[in-house]
This record gives structure tokens, sequence and C-alpha cells, in this order.
């Protein structure tokens, strides 16, 4: 949960990710006409025009793309993989296409290669990325019994790695307590999306201040960060936060830059008993002033504070 202290200073078209042409600063009249004949599903005619455009403009690897998937839905196989292969070769989402040359290769018939192909992304670590196409693309549904394809979907689920767990500690349903042992309110924090989010639901006892939190681990900046919300209808009321777990405790800080700034720390006292606590800074984190302590005890076979 959070409290309010001191001055707070106030974030598949067609089923397929397919880009339109629209989305480049300049599209060719070709393509436009190429675009519109994909988008009503005239597949025969959308591989004519995009071979056209393809021939005058080598580099445009959208056009590629669409040229490969067109070829797909005509079940011209060995054009569209090459097709597709041109677009991953040209960096055009290169993971997409190399599983629409899998989507090819499964819809061929051909499933070792197109398994071999899911491994090559599964390989990269980014596999989890295009998960939910690949999940999403009917072309594989001949391979859900397969227990290979199987493993390789789980092997590529995201948010599966150790630094999406270090928050699990905090999950549970909790009785929050004072340091007099007061309740205080009580807190039901779940995994979702996945386990790619945290989600904290509080309750205060007094029945007047409810609030949720959402926490995530970002891989861009290898931090974990909070965004708090509650019931006052005051959205910059708590300013967002951003940490990472020090000495077995999660930190998460706000903006450094502005003044006070905020510090809240969570971390396992014993099994069933997680420590919450926050401290503000008005002199540039010299010194802290705690405002908040409490204790997370789990209610029965709720909670983990492992």
């Amino acid at each position: 949960m959070r409290v309010i202290v001191g001055k707070i200073p106030a974030i598949l078209g067609l089923g397929l990710l397919v880009l339109s042409g629209l989305s480049f600063a300049q599209t060719s009249a070709d393509q436009k006409v190429a675009d519109d004949l994909f988008a009503k599903s005239d597949w025969s005619n959308a591989a004519q025009a995009y071979s056209g455009v393809t021939a005058k403009e080598p580099n445009n690897a959208l056009a590629w793309q669409n040229l490969g998937e067109s070829y797909l839905q005509l079940k011209k196989y060995d054009q569209a993989v090459a097709a597709f292969t041109q677009a991953s070769q040209l960096k055009f989402r290169p993971l997409v296409n190399k599983a629409n040359i899998a989507r090819v290769l499964a819809e061929q018939g051909e499933k070792a290669r197109s398994l071999g192909v899911l491994k090559e992304i599964a390989a990269t670590g980014q596999g989890s990325r295009v998960r939910s196409y690949i999940l999403g693309s009917t072309e594989f549904s001949k391979l859900n019994d397969d227990p290979e394809y199987k493993q390789l979907l789980e092997a590529i689920r995201p948010c599966q790695t150790p630094e999406y767990r270090q928050f699990d500690f905090w999950v549970g349903d909790w009785e929050v307590r004072d340091p007099a042992n007061n309740v205080v309110g009580a807190n039901l924090v779940t995994r979702e999306q996945d386990s790619c989010l945290i989600i904290e639901h509080w309750t205060a006892s007094t029945g007047g201040q409810t609030g949720t939190s959402f926490n995530y681990y970002d891989v861009r900046d290898k931090k974990w960060h909070q965004l708090y919300l509650d019931n006052s209808g005051n959205a910059g009321a708590f300013p967002a936060m951003a940490g990472e777990l020090k000495d077995n405790k999660m930190v998460l800080l706000s903006d450094p830059a502005a003044s006070p700034v905020y510090r809240w720390t969570w971390y396992v006292m014993s099994p069933g008993h997680v420590k919450q606590m926050a401290e503000l800074s008005n002199d540039g984190q010299k010194t802290w002033q705690t405002f908040w302590d409490s204790v997370y005890v789990a209610k029965s076979g709720g909670g983990s504070g492992k």
C-alpha cells in the first residue's frame, strides 16, 4: 500500500502482425495499391502487386513480408519461404518472419523443418516476444499434440527467468500490522499476466482507503517498477517508483530529481512475515524519515514470505 506524505510531484492488424504501408514516411503508389489488395485478402492480385513493388524496391522489407503472406495464402510455399526469408534478412521483424517461415513449413507438412526453425527462435532467448503470434497462427494447429512443439512453447513462455521471480516473496494473502501489532489493513498480492505482473489489492482496516499497485520487471533497464493508484481520484498522488533487489531487499525509489524522494523497502523477516516500510528524504537522500512501518503476516495458507 502507499500513503501520501509531504509534497507529491504531479504511463494485430489482420491477426498477422502486418503493418500498413502508410506507416512509412513515403509510400509508393504501387505499394498503396498492393496494400489495398492485401487488406481485401485478394491474395492473387496482392502477390502480383507486391512482386512488382519488390522488383522496384528490393529493400522494401514490408513488401517482402506481405508478399510472403500472400504466397502462403495461395499455397505457393517455396515462394512464401523465399519472401519471408528476404524480409528477415532485411532485419524487418526477424523473429516474426522466422515464425512465418515455420508457419509455411507446418502448413506444408514439413513438421521436422518447422520445429527446427522454432528451435532457432527459442535459441535467441527472445522467443517470448513472438509466443502469442505463434499460438495465434492456425498453421501450427497441426503440431498441437506434438510433445516437442509443446516443449518449445513452454521454453519460450515469457517472464520465467529468475529476475521476474525476485518479488515473488510478496505474493500472498496478507494481514498488515503496525509496529504495535495493530491490524491496519489487508493486502492480496497476486501474480497475473502469465506471471509478468504482480498486482497488490490493498484495503485499509478503516474501510476508507483502497489501492492497487502494478509491479513489473522491465528488461530494458533491468529494474523493477511500481505504479500505485488508490480510490482518492488523484492519479498524481503517488509517484512512480523503480529499483531493484539489493541484499534480499526490494528497494524502490521515486524520481531522485524531485523532492521529496520516496523509498519503499520490502524484505522477508521470517517465513510468513514480510516487512514493508517507507521513508522520505527532503535533502537529496542524505537523511531519511520513516513514515510507514508495517509487517505483512500471512493469512492461513495465504502468503509465502519465502
